[in-house]
């Protein structure tokens, strides 16, 4: 490797965990995950009032964390495709901007000799760009093949009011991503970073 591709994966971490520490965190701790609420038959204008309140406080986090996983996603892909320009070298630089997400993920993860498996890193990575995909694009086959290798992401409790859309609506509006989703996902980003750093005094395992 030369001295840029080096550099580059240390350069990577510390932005994405700014990134969270100084936007993403501080908005998620003024969001709390919603709370349950009984559903019952109301008998007061006061309590309409909360339910009503409540439901755009669960609607308003569920696309707010979204949002942090469309932006997480963002900025991991083009870090991974920004350090594979250096450290492949290709003679087509297309085969690395247009390549197929999870096959350059994988081709990383073996030149920086890393297991993806370990704290499910890999998997943790393509279920955030698949996310990500979903939320930017809705209903489709990205949407299909989230279904199944994450079908937790769309379990949750009516009252939790995930989709307050009037009418039916699609697959894509349904899907609840959870504040340690997108915990999990920048933590995986995080640990890549810190595995493949070449340099001494790699943090390969990110406080968080």
């Amino acid at each position: 490797m030369n001295d840029l591709e080096n550099q580059l994966p240390r350069i990577f971490q510390i932005n994405l965990h700014r990134l969270y520490q100084r936007v993403i965190a501080p908005v998620l701790e003024n969001l709390p995950e919603p709370t349950l609420q009984e559903i019952t038959a109301s008998n007061s204008m006061s309590e309409n009032l909360d339910r009503a309140a409540a439901q755009v406080d669960a609607h308003t986090h569920n696309e707010a964390t979204k949002a942090f996983v469309l932006a997480f996603a963002g900025l991991f892909e083009r870090q991974l495709r920004h350090w594979a320009l250096h450290l492949f070298s290709p003679p087509n630089p297309r085969t690395v901007y247009e390549g197929d997400f999870a096959k350059l993920l994988d081709r990383c993860l073996e030149a920086g000799e890393v297991d993806g498996s370990r704290d499910d890193v890999r998997k943790d990575l393509v279920e955030a760009v698949l996310v990500a995909n979903v939320v930017r694009h809705g209903d489709g086959r990205t949407s299909k093949s989230l279904r199944t290798i994450a079908p937790e992401l769309w379990v949750y409790d009516p009252s939790e009011y995930v989709d307050i859309n009037a009418g039916p609506s699609p697959d894509s509006e349904q899907i609840r991503v959870r504040t340690r989703d997108v915990q999990r996902y920048i933590h995986a980003g995080l640990r890549f970073w810190g595995r493949v750093d070449p340099l001494p005094m790699a943090v390969t395992e990110p406080p968080f």
